[in-house]
């Protein structure tokens, strides 16, 4: 149950003292005047008139002693209650101001709980849209994988599948989504290039991350060439795809139909990134090719110095 509010009653109380004390006020003032004139007759005067007013003065005297000690009873009376009435009211405020406190913690304490609610429902929303996004998508992709399904196998006039095109364009989703729909990850184009050899001679290096994680195999070559994927990432210098070729397992040695390995490629072609990633692989600098050159030669050659450089360290 509610407290009950004491204002309403302490501002009466207070009223009410203040009309007994208008009332007191001329009985003070009359008090204030007989003192006075108490005080302004001396012994003397007294004493003259003393026979003359002897019984009226006596009496006077008695009856405004009398009255003075009244109000000034009445006074000291009132003075206590309006003390205990501040006392009360002091009180009573100091209750408010902690009642107000409480109020304000209260408010403060609901204000974080809503936000906290709030906060939970907007992280539910967004979970909730992030899975009606996924399941979208999911759906987009199921319903491209049935599509292409029936010509997975399609070849263009090269030999090449859509696979194929997918990787050599750098399409990964594309390439994704054939892979997931059952699409060859090792078809040979006429040439012998596999969807793997075109993503690396193109730079694709997330396609050739997709293609190595389906299973695509690194020794496969080029007929005429004998290039491998390496050998083309190497010729092209994509030191990006170099590692993640590298660190797959591609042997840094692998002879081509020349009999020259990738270290020869990028020493002739001048990919100085390429060349520290091989070097750092194991690459042999001693190697010649068919011809009797080595990488070193190719860079004198070629006059690219900072392989050369590089080379002769």
């Amino acid at each position: 149950m509610a407290k009950p509010n004491p204002i309403p009653d302490l501002k009466q109380r207070v009223k009410t003292l203040e009309g007994q004390v208008r009332l007191l006020l001329p009985l003070i003032e009359e008090v204030r005047v007989l003192k006075e004139r108490l005080d302004s007759r001396s012994l003397h005067g007294l004493e003259a008139r003393k026979e003359e007013e002897k019984v009226g003065s006596s009496n006077n005297i008695e009856e405004l002693k009398e009255t003075l000690e009244l109000r000034e009873r009445e006074l000291r009376e009132t003075q206590a209650e309006m003390k205990r009435l501040k006392e009360d009211s002091e009180r009573d405020k100091a209750e408010l101001i902690q009642l107000k406190q409480k109020f304000e913690e209260e408010h403060q304490l609901r204000l974080q709980q809503e936000k906290s609610y709030q906060d939970q429902l907007e992280k539910l929303r967004q979970e909730l849209e992030a899975e009606r996004e996924m399941r979208r998508q999911l759906e987009e992709e199921h319903r491209a994988a049935a599509e292409v399904r029936p010509n997975l196998e399609q070849k263009d006039s090269q030999g090449r599948t859509e696979l194929h095109q997918a990787a050599e364009r750098g399409d990964t989703h594309r390439v994704q989504l054939l892979l997931d729909a059952g699409s060859q990850v090792n078809a040979e184009d006429h040439e012998g290039r596999t969807p793997l050899w075109l993503a690396a001679c193109t730079g694709r290096q997330d396609a050739c991350r997709a293609l190595l994680a389906a299973g695509a195999r690194l020794d496969m070559k080029q007929r005429s060439s004998g290039y491998t994927a390496l050998h083309v990432a190497a010729f092209w210098g994509y030191p990006a795809v170099c590692e993640l070729l590298l660190a797959a397992g591609a042997r840094p040695n692998e002879l081509d139909a020349y009999q020259r390995t990738a270290l020869h490629h990028a020493a002739c072609y001048g990919h100085p990134p390429v060349v520290q990633l091989l070097l750092q692989h194991g690459a042999e600098r001693g190697v010649r090719g068919e011809d009797g050159r080595t990488a070193l030669d190719l860079a004198r050659e070629h006059n690219k110095t900072e392989v050369a450089a590089m080379l002769q360290g």
